[in-house]
């Protein structure tokens, strides 16, 4: 069934996750996920702990970022030069 976006107006349909035309999301409860909040009152070591953990797991993706870089520099480099 098609009903009407209630941002732009448009006919949508009634199964869409969102508008096609403008990307509104239906205001249809049984089309949205519920959102848990599930830890308001973080302690500051636990926020310290989660923070050092997080900067320890973006190593890898640098260490990872650097290589490509320095083996794409190294092969274009060699081409550039007359």
């Amino acid at each position: 069934m098609l009903i009407e976006c209630y941002e732009c107006k448009a006919k949508i349909s009634d199964t869409a996750a969102s508008c096609p035309h403008c990307g509104a999301v239906p205001l249809d409860p049984v089309h949205t996920l519920p959102v848990f909040v599930s830890d308001l009152n973080m302690k500051f070591g636990t926020m310290f702990w989660f923070m050092i953990k997080a900067a320890v797991a973006a190593v890898p993706a640098a260490v990872v970022l650097y290589t490509a870089a320095t083996v794409i520099g190294g092969l274009i480099t060699p081409l550039l030069r007359p």
